[in-house]
């Protein structure tokens, strides 16, 4: 999946959820190897050690117009880390995709 990102230069929404805070970004994978993913965008870059996380790889349900329906379904991949951090990317998610009621508890 990454090589694909890489190659086909698709815009790539991130959801980052951890107990110190959260972000989300577009962008696109600059680089995937040695379990890191860098990603860059317009105004910034980000770099992602995916080492120690579990992978979800599927459907997903996200609320791209929050607070407003509908709710609708995309394939994303998720990261879940043993610490509680959360990761989300997909092609074409938007920052503002993920409501605040379906983060992790």
């Amino acid at each position: 999946m990454f090589a694909d990102w890489k190659a086909g230069r698709m815009e790539i929404g991130i959801f980052f959820h951890s107990q110190s805070g959260s972000f989300s970004a577009l962008g696109t994978l600059r680089s995937a190897r040695n379990g890191t993913v860098e990603f860059a965008g317009d105004s910034g870059r980000a770099s992602l050690r995916l080492k120690d996380a579990q992978f979800l790889y599927g459907p997903m349900l996200t609320w791209p117009r929050w607070p407003n329906p509908p709710i609708v379904e995309i394939v994303a991949l998720q990261a879940v880390f043993p610490n509680g951090t959360w990761i989300v990317m997909a092609e074409g998610l938007r920052p503002e995709s993920i409501a605040p009621g379906m983060l992790p508890g």
